[in-house]
C-alpha cells in the first residue's frame, strides 16, 4: 500500500510542468534592478565624496597641530622656502627642495617627529601629478636635485615669527594654492583651510581662486594675487 502511494506521488511530481520566467517577467526584473542601482549610486558617490572631504579636513587639522607643537618647541615658524623673505609666495608647498628638508613641511616630517606619515600632506581629491603622493613627477622618497611637493600650502610671511604675533584667526594652511588649474584638479570649486585657532573650514571659491592671472614660472610680481587669495580665506572662514 505504501509503495503504491509513493509511486503515485512520484508520478504526479514528474508530470507537473516546470514553470520558467517569461520574457516580460525577466525584463521587469532587469528594469527593477537597474532602477535600484540608479537610486543607490548617487548615494554611494555622495558618501565616498564626503569620506574624502573628512580625510582632507582631518589631514589639515593634523598639520596645524604638528605646526603648533613645532612652535611650542622652536618658538618661530620655519622658512617657507629657500628664497629671501619667502620669495615667490606661490612656492608654498615644499617638503624637500632637492638638498634638504629645512623649509616649510620639511621640518615637520623629518624623522617623523611631528607628522609621522607624509601621506597626511596629500589631499585625496588632488589629481595633479606634481602634487600627488609618490608619482613619477613627485616621487617619494625624494630624489636629490628635485623638489618634493605636498598637496597642501602654507601662508607667506609667517617665517621667523611666533604664533602669538597673530592676534586674530588667520588661515595658515590650505589645499595647495597657486595656479587655477591646480585648484581645479582637486576640489574644483573651493579649498579647505586650517586657521591659527585650530579650526578647519571649507572655503567656497569667491572667484579669485580659479579666476586669476597666476601662471608659470612663478614670479615676485604675482605675490599680491597670492596675498589677496589668503585674505579671501580669512574673510570667509
Amino acid at each position: 500500500m505504501f509503495e503504491i502511494r509513493a509511486k503515485t506521488i512520484l508520478t504526479r511530481a514528474r508530470r507537473r510542468p516546470i514553470r520558467a520566467f517569461t520574457l516580460i517577467e525577466l525584463l521587469v526584473s532587469v528594469s527593477i534592478i537597474a532602477l535600484l542601482i540608479s537610486i543607490l549610486l548617487p548615494s554611494l558617490r555622495g558618501a565616498r565624496r564626503q569620506g574624502k572631504e573628512t580625510i582632507c579636513k582631518t589631514n589639515l587639522r593634523t598639520v596645524m597641530l604638528a605646526q603648533t607643537l613645532f612652535l611650542n618647541e622652536r618658538n618661530i615658524f620655519q622658512a617657507l622656502n629657500n628664497e629671501e623673505n619667502d620669495g615667490r609666495w606661490q612656492y608654498n608647498y615644499l617638503m624637500y627642495d632637492g638638498r634638504d628638508r629645512h623649509e616649510n613641511f620639511g621640518p615637520l616630517t623629518s624623522n617623523n617627529e611631528y607628522i609621522p606619515n607624509v601621506e597626511l600632506l596629500y589631499c585625496p581629491f588632488q589629481r595633479d601629478e606634481f602634487h600627488r603622493f609618490d608619482t613619477d613627477e613627485n616621487p617619494w622618497p625624494p630624489n636629490d636635485g628635485f623638489d618634493t611637493r605636498a598637496s597642501y600650502a602654507r601662508r607667506h610671511l609667517l617665517s621667523g615669527r611666533p604664533l602669538s604675533h597673530f592676534r586674530k584667526s588667520i588661515a595658515v594652511f590650505s589645499d595647495v594654492m597657486h595656479m587655477p588649474k591646480v585648484i581645479k584638479s582637486a576640489h574644483k570649486n573651493g579649498v579647505n583651510a586650517a586657521f591659527t585657532d585650530g579650526h578647519v573650514s571649507w572655503i567656497p571659491d569667491p572667484g579669485i581662486f580659479t579666476n586669476n592671472d597666476l601662471g608659470e614660472p612663478f614670479d615676485l610680481f604675482d605675490n599680491p594675487i597670492i596675498a589677496e587669495i589668503w585674505e579671501a580665506m580669512d574673510k570667509h572662514q
